[in-house]
Formats: C-alpha cells, sequence, structure tokens
C-alpha cells in the first residue's frame, strides 16, 4: 500500500518540475482531494493515511510533521528520480490527471472548498482532529459527481 508520502513526494517533483511552488498547506488539500477522488474512482484508498479535520481543512499528521519547517513558505524537495517507482500504471495514470486539474488551485481556495464540503464540515470540532472517515469521502464526491454529470447534461 501507498503511504501519502509516496504521493507527496511526487507532487513536490511535478511542481519543481513544472516551476510551481506547494506549501505545506497546499500540499495536505491536495492530499485529501487525491484520495478523495480516488476512492470515487476505484473504491479503495490510494494511500493508507488517516485524514484529520483540522481548523484549517483536511490533514495528514505525519506529512503536517515533516514539511511544518516551512510554515507557510513553498517546500523545498530535491527530487531523486524515483519517485514515480512506487505507483502502478492506474495508479500514476490517475495521479497525473488528478494534479493537473488541482494543481492549478490555490491553497485559499482549496481551504475554502474543503470548509464548504460535508466530508470536513460534519468531521471538524476545534481542537479534536479527529479522522475524516473514507467512507464519508467517498459517498460525498461520489454523490458531487452524479450532480455534476446530470448538469451538464441538462
Amino acid at each position: 500500500m501507498l503511504t501519502a508520502h509516496d504521493v507527496a513526494k511526487l507532487f513536490l517533483r511535478w511542481a519543481r518540475e513544472n516551476g510551481d511552488t506547494i506549501t505545506n498547506l497546499k500540499l495536505q488539500k491536495l492530499l485529501y482531494y487525491a484520495q478523495a477522488w480516488y476512492l470515487v474512482n476505484y473504491h479503495r484508498r490510494l494511500f493508507d493515511d488517516d485524514i484529520e479535520a483540522w481548523d484549517f481543512g483536511p490533514v495528514i499528521k505525519s506529512i503536517y510533521r515533516k514539511w511544518k519547517g516551512f510554515d507557510s513558505k513553498p517546500i523545498q524537495y530535491t527530487p531523486n528520480g524515483k519517485e514515480e517507482d512506487v505507483f502502478d500504471k492506474h495508479q500514476l495514470e490517475f495521479l497525473v490527471e488528478f494534479y493537473q486539474v488541482f494543481s492549478s488551485f490555490s491553497s485559499t481556495a482549496l481551504v475554502s472548498m474543503t470548509h464548504n464540503e460535508d466530508p470536513w464540515k460534519n468531521t471538524f470540532e476545534h481542537g479534536k482532529n479527529k479522522v475524516i472517515p473514507p467512507k464519508d469521502m467517498r459517498e460525498y464526491y461520489t454523490k458531487f459527481y452524479k450532480e455534476e454529470l446530470q448538469s451538464n447534461k441538462q
């Protein structure tokens, strides 16, 4: 099973290659949405790490701890060229497509999005850092996806 660190290193590598920057805050939200949309598409988790509902949205505690030294500055990551090696073909295809869409959002926009969506809203309790259930993520974003399909048909 992949870890959130595997996905994080891949996103950080792609950001560096594209001349983009990713802060810890943005990385957290990208990981959250990658997990959510993987659950929708494949009915299983992309990585095994729990995602908690914190004040500024969904957070993976181990990722936060690893990169918190950068505070709100862009994370400085030096790729090793092997970031893609841990992914199978389908995971990599999914992540390429996902990253192309979601990397364009600012961290502020991603925080705002998560704060307006049920998985975080229904889990968050100030100061508690409760785990957002993957089942809730899958159900919410599956419903969201189906509603978007319907509205696009009209």
